[in-house]
């Protein structure tokens, strides 16, 4: 059990964190109204495959960025990258709006937005989770992150709300107005924010230090749990959606039990992460997870959807602050950047993976296959766990 009763006293929501939340709260909301698009691939024409090169496409930019990406946030510092990450995504949505026709006419310039999508999230996500770590007390760092987490959970539940009612009045295109107004609300909210991390200019910071990075035996350990549950979120991102449509079923209903879940794990982070131990929660995140996925093979209620949602969310929920925490705790300010580059690159290269497998499983097979093997993947993950739990350092 975790001994956090002094932690408590050290501020954790100061005027930073708090503006830093707002912004990633935008960004992830836009990248929320996002998980429609495998919808739009099917209206233009696209199947099962299709969904499954775009979304993998995003992935690919994401993982195959990320040395570059890692390193410029330790190299100009956390919120100059956020800014880039901002303006990009709302070119990506900016364009979208002039791209016209049926997806073998357009399936080229779809997956070059798509790689500048994966690029722009990649940033977004390693810079804003780097800033994190630097604004809150490192006492509190799980809560922290728990915390911070807590936005794109919010914003992957927001946005296809909000987009789904939009897009049955005025069509695909919706998605892309939605997500261009989101992500310049973002870019507005990060003007005041400062950056308190002061980047170095006597040392490399070079790809070569973000091979370094996963070369060292706790972080390309753990890369490999977020590699498989990156498999496993491939299902959710890109086949939940046509599942749901599929079936009859209200689409956002997975969505906002899956992030009310996830969310109110956080929510309660100031309590568990304080009394447990990572090396306590990590199991039983991975479990709920693995349970969540594999339930969806036998859904045709709402109630059913939403019952995996909670399920799998609890786990996310649980499992990213902790896993996060015990890895970068020992990491030097001018390094974290390119660990959470690694970890979040595990997550993106499982998307990746299982984005394109699942796709080609999926046309085979259907669905079931789909989240049958995401199940199976976050399993995995917990035997790596248990395998590596020895060598954790305990809070």
């Amino acid at each position: 059990m975790a001994n956090g009763s002094n932690s408590l006293e050290e501020p954790l929501f100061t005027g930073p964190f708090l503006l830093l939340l707002a912004c990633s709260m935008m960004l992830q909301t836009g990248m929320g109204v996002f998980y429609l698009f495998p919808l739009y691939v099917l209206d233009i024409g696209g199947n099962k495959a299709d969904i499954g090169i775009l979304m993998g496409a995003m992935s690919l930019a994401a993982v195959c960025g990320r040395p570059a990406v890692s390193s410029l946030v330790d190299r100009i510092g956390r919120k100059r990258s956020l800014v880039i990450a901002s303006l990009l995504l709302m070119l990506v949505s900016m364009l979208h709006l002039f791209v016209k026709g049926a997806i073998n006419q357009t399936l080229p310039l779809l997956l070059i937005l798509r790689l500048m999508f994966g690029g722009g999230l990649a940033l977004c996500i390693v810079a804003g989770l780097t800033m994190t770590a630097d604004l809150v007390p490192a006492s509190r760092l799980t809560e922290g992150i728990g915390y911070f987490g807590i936005t794109p959970l919010v914003g992957i539940a927001l946005g296809p709300v909000v987009a789904e009612g939009m897009v049955h009045q005025w069509g695909f295109d919706a998605i892309f107005f939605i997500g261009l107004a989101v992500f310049i609300a973002a870019f507005l909210l990060l003007m005041p924010l400062r950056d308190r991390f002061v980047p170095t200019i006597d040392k490399a910071t070079g790809n070569g230090n973000f091979f370094k990075a996963l070369r060292i035996p706790i972080v390309w350990r753990m890369s490999l749990i977020c590699l498989c549950f990156g498999l496993a979120f491939a299902a959710h991102s890109s086949f939940i959606a046509p599942f749901a449509q599929k079936n009859a079923l209200p689409v956002s209903a997975y969505f906002a039990a899956y992030s009310a879940s996830a969310v109110l794990a956080r929510l309660m982070g100031g309590y568990i992460f304080n009394r447990f131990d990572e090396i306590q929660i990590m199991p039983f995140a991975l479990v709920l997870g693995g349970i969540g996925f594999l339930c969806l093979i036998g859904v045709s209620t709402t109630m059913g959807l939403m019952g995996t949602g909670f399920l799998a969310g609890i786990g996310h929920g649980l499992l990213f602050p902790s896993l996060i925490a015990v890895t970068i705790r020992p990491i030097t300010a001018d390094n974290r950047g390119k660990v959470n580059g690694v970890l979040t690159g595990g997550f993106d290269a499982g998307v990746f993976m299982g984005a394109l497998i699942m796709g080609q499983l999926g046309e085979l097979f259907g669905f079931g296959i789909i989240f049958g093997t995401s199940a199976a993947a976050i399993f995995l993950g917990l035997t790596i766990f248990l395998r590596i739990r020895p060598m954790i350092v305990r809070r």
